[in-house]
């Protein structure tokens, strides 16, 4: 998803970059001591119009999960 998440910010001209938590000497472990795969980072000045997007994002596809039930 984190994929996804940077396509359309950058689809909708906002740069973003992933950071990932994952330590693949220490699989499990990383994953314990934090629960968040890593994050889509973005500069201050668009966290609107990214916060914006996402939320979009997220309520069509909760709205697809929703239709496959």
């Amino acid at each position: 998803m984190a994929n996804a998440v940077r396509d359309l910010f950058e689809e909708n001209g906002i740069p973003a970059m992933i950071r990932s938590f994952q330590i693949p000497a220490y699989d499990g472990l990383a994953r314990m001591m934090r629960p968040a795969w890593g994050e889509v980072l973005v500069d201050e000045e668009d966290m609107a119009k990214a916060k914006e997007l996402l939320d979009a994002f997220l309520a069509a596809d909760a709205g697809e999960a929703g239709k496959q039930d």
